[in-house]
């Protein structure tokens, strides 16, 4: 079939235009005219390879494979067919996962059908080249584009450039048709602290109120309390009344309250006797009554049981 199909690796394309144009691979500091970019991709194909174009493939990364504004605009374009991969954060940074497979996977499914016969790649991942070498092997013409390196160096695989069949490069000049780098009037700096005001800068506000208390004029020393004033205000004495006990209605005297009975006392310790206590080492020996044995542990049975509380008669 004659009529040619472009593939392109967004990442690529913008990453590397944003380091020719800004200086750094970040898309966040380009900004990009999607309508002019495509209709710029599709008159380059048409001129480069002498066929009609068929459709042109834009394969990107998002996250969680959601299309993002971009995309929304992107396919809804004539001849323009979105195809998403995974966005994930690795080390601070963002990768595409899913991407380079989809290429793979489309590229070989479009020469084994015949669905054109040449194919341009914007791409610099050497993870295409068995893609490429099988759409060469079904006899289509594989077109290979870069982007201007900033440094002037190759910014592709190296086997990519040695198996394509036609190679171009996308200068500055035509990159600047539909992308443009972010105006930034200087580096960002921090801002700066504000000087540490002095305790007596008449700016402060406690500076202020302090400033107004002493303005004022002095409160005499008699001067009565604040609730006393109220009160002779209000034509009372300005004294509180005393307040009366639960227990007492009006009218009523006081119940006395019943007296406080003393506290139980104790037992009083238990005085041991001399050659019944226990011995400061070891148990004590059997037959002899301890100290702190109750009374009614004193007597017959309590001389003859074994320890542990069990009794065994003899046979």
């Amino acid at each position: 079939m004659d009529r040619c199909i472009v593939l392109v690796d967004a990442g690529y394309l913008l990453g590397a235009a944003a380091s020719l144009l800004a200086g750094e691979p970040s898309r966040s500091r380009i900004t990009v005219d999607h309508t002019a970019l495509i209709q710029g991709l599709r008159e380059r194909a048409e001129s480069d390879t002498q066929q009609p174009l068929l459709r042109i493939y834009w394969f990107d990364g998002a996250p969680d494979r959601v299309p993002q504004p971009e995309h929304r605009r992107l396919r809804v374009m004539p001849r323009v067919t979105v195809r998403l991969g995974a966005l994930t954060r690795s080390d601070g940074r963002w990768a595409q996962k899913g991407v380079d497979a989809a290429m793979h996977a489309e590229l070989t499914e479009l020469a084994r059908n015949r669905a054109c016969s040449d194919v341009v790649l914007v791409t610099g991942d050497g993870d295409l080249l068995p893609g490429m070498m099988a759409a060469k092997e079904h006899g289509v013409a594989v077109h290979l584009w870069a982007v201007q390196a900033a440094d002037g160096d190759y910014n592709q695989s190296e086997d990519l450039v040695a198996e394509a069949d036609e190679r171009r490069v996308l200068d500055r000049t035509w990159i600047t048709k539909a992308v443009r780098a972010k105006e930034h009037t200087g580096v960002c700096a921090p801002p700066a602290r504000a000087p540490a005001r002095d305790r007596r800068d008449p700016l402060r506000p406690a500076a202020r109120v302090r400033a107004r208390r002493r303005d004022r004029a002095p409160r005499p020393a008699a001067a009565a309390p604040r609730g006393r004033r109220r009160a002779e205000r209000r034509g009372g004495t300005g004294t509180r009344p005393q307040r009366r006990p639960h227990t007492q209605r009006p009218g009523r005297p006081a119940r006395p309250r019943p007296p406080v009975r003393p506290a139980a006392r104790r037992h009083p310790p238990l005085v041991l006797r001399q050659g019944l206590g226990r011995p400061a080492h070891g148990r004590a020996p059997r037959g002899r009554l301890d100290a702190d044995a109750r009374p009614a542990d004193h007597g017959r049975a309590a001389v003859g049981r074994p320890r542990g509380g069990h009794h065994h008669r003899r046979r």
